[in-house]
């Protein structure tokens, strides 16, 4: 079966995830979690180091994704509060 967008494999995970879209194409990534936002910045980290992305424009994006796992933090202590509340009210 053939894949018309080139991808790599995880060393680690086995996963395989497809590499960045060309420029002005929507690059979608699962961020629904810390662990994606972990194995994300992972990926943008190996693109810089690998010359694929710049390394200016690798810091913005890891910056942006430490703003996004902020968000996921956030919202992970409000859901556990909530039930806390709920549960001693």
């Amino acid at each position: 079966m053939a894949n018309k967008y080139p991808v790599e494999v995880d060393g680690v995970t086995g996963e395989v995830n497809d590499l960045p879209y060309a420029k002005n194409t929507r690059y979608r990534a699962k961020l629904d979690s810390m662990q994606d936002v972990k194995r994300e910045m992972a990926k943008v980290y190996r693109e810089s180091r690998s010359g694929v992305v710049e390394v200016v424009d690798g810091t913005k994006l890891v910056w942006m994704l430490q703003a996004v796992g902020k968000v996921i933090e956030s919202s992970d202590l409000e859901k556990r509060i909530e039930i806390l509340e709920a549960n001693n009210g």
